[in-house]
């Protein structure tokens, strides 16, 4: 990215007053090309925000979407976690059921099947007890068999839960990687928009300093012709010259014009100048004071300080908006009061309208 600003040695050189026409035109000419650039690349840059933004809302959707997934992993954690439970409390209960079954085989000390069936007194006992021992030895089976299948389903779950714990920490490293790239985001976009609007701040400041030392200098010049309106009404309220004024009831001159006009609607600028003023003055509310080169300025006044668009040093073109109609000061209601001035001195701004 350029950046371009005046010289030192031109600014050096525009300190004094003696200098020549041709090179203050070329100084304001060059202040002004700086300026643009500037401008062209704060456009570009903005842009460029504008991109990261887009960019910004997709990683945030994104954001949203790992989010969920996270959520719908830790409802998956759980919920195995307590069906590992669940099989873990079956499974202990059917070891603690075949180790009592165990212990009280051991306790009656008929350690095997076979013995107590050849302890039979009569064919009808044997067969009696053949049967009590074949359903004692489906029990155990059976007991047998679903201790295996607790076993292989707490495994199972293990797997599971290990599958999910893999697969959420990925989903949190993802979630981390999106809340990283949307920070470096927002913080490049704010420093680059922060470093060229300090520039052109700068650069604004440079060329409202060239523009008044050209006035000062008496190279900027009035082209002739007659002036706008300073606003979209050429309805005169009230003329130039005597009058009881409205607020004070003192007879005086009022020295400009006064158009209708709303708060809030558009003053523009006369022609093309440099803002000689823009300040408060007593009665007047805010005014700004336009030079537009060769001994003529306009004066517009009753302004809001919150509606002026300009600044002291600022050049205007002819129907710029650089303010809006209040009722600021001396005012008995909202209009655009309107003067003219020719080598400091009072003129009716009705002969230079058009």
């Amino acid at each position: 990215m350029k950046r371009r600003l005046l010289t030192g040695a031109t600014a050096f050189t525009l300190a004094f007053s003696s200098i020549p026409n041709v090179q203050a035109e070329e100084d304001m000419e060059k202040a002004w090309k700086d300026l643009e650039e500037i401008r062209k690349e704060k456009k570009e840059i903005k842009g460029e925000i504008r991109e990261a933004k887009e960019t910004m809302d997709r990683e945030k959707k994104k954001m949203e979407q790992i989010s969920e997934q996270i959520h719908q992993s830790n409802e998956e954690i759980f919920s195995a976690k307590q069906k590992m439970k669940k099989v873990q409390k079956a499974l202990n209960q059917a070891e603690n059921q075949f180790h009592d079954r165990i212990e009280s085989v051991y306790r009656s000390g008929k350690l095997g099947y076979m013995s107590t069936l050849l302890e039979s007194d009569s064919l009808s006992q044997f067969l009696a007890r053949f049967e009590t021992l074949s359903l004692l030895v489906k029990q155990d089976h059976l007991l047998m068999e679903k201790i295996a299948a607790k076993k292989k389903e707490i495994k199972r779950q293990q797997r599971k839960l290990e599958k999910l714990n893999k697969k959420r920490e990925q989903e949190i490293e993802t979630a981390e990687e999106t809340y990283n790239r949307m920070q470096e985001n927002r913080k490049k976009s704010k420093v680059a928009l922060a470093g060229i609007e300090e520039e052109e701040n700068i650069q604004e400041k440079e060329v409202r300093r060239v523009n008044l030392l050209a006035l000062k200098n008496g190279s900027f010049k009035y082209p002739g012709g007659p002036l706008s309106w300073p606003g979209k009404s050429r309805r005169i309220t009230s003329p130039y010259g005597y009058r009881v004024h409205p607020v004070t009831g003192v007879y005086k001159l009022h020295t400009g014009i006064d158009t209708e006009g709303n708060a809030g609607d558009p003053i523009y600028a006369a022609a093309d100048g440099i803002v000689l003023e823009s300040q408060p003055a007593s009665g007047y509310g805010w005014i700004i004071i336009l030079d537009h080169g060769s001994g003529l300025t306009t004066l517009y006044a009753h302004m809001y300080p919150h509606t002026v668009r300009v600044q002291k040093g600022d050049y205007v073109k002819r129907g710029q908006g650089i303010a809006s109609i209040g009722s600021n000061g001396y005012s008995t209601g909202p209009h655009n009061h309107f003067e003219v001035r020719k080598q400091g001195q009072l003129q009716n701004p009705l002969k230079y309208l058009e």
